[in-house]
């Protein structure tokens, strides 16, 4: 999805322990998944919600195709 190299992560996670303290690191980490979390719902609603909208517009088609068979 995001194309980060393991080189990218390394100099992230250094850059996180140079720059925060070691105390609130773990209350990032849990933040950062919270987020992640909340992403990840998200899409998937999303997701869901384009599925039901396809189903939805098949169900007219097929409605209109009955329509205009039995006018």
């Amino acid at each position: 999805m995001f194309d980060i190299s393991i080189a990218e992560l390394i100099i992230i996670f250094l850059s996180i322990i140079l720059f925060v303290s070691p105390n609130n690191i773990p209350m990032l980490a849990r933040g950062a998944g919270k987020i992640t979390k909340k992403v990840k719902i998200f899409i998937s609603d999303i997701k869901k919600e384009l599925e039901r909208e396809s189903k939805f517009k098949e169900l007219k088609n097929i409605e209109k195709e009955i329509k205009k068979k039995y006018k």
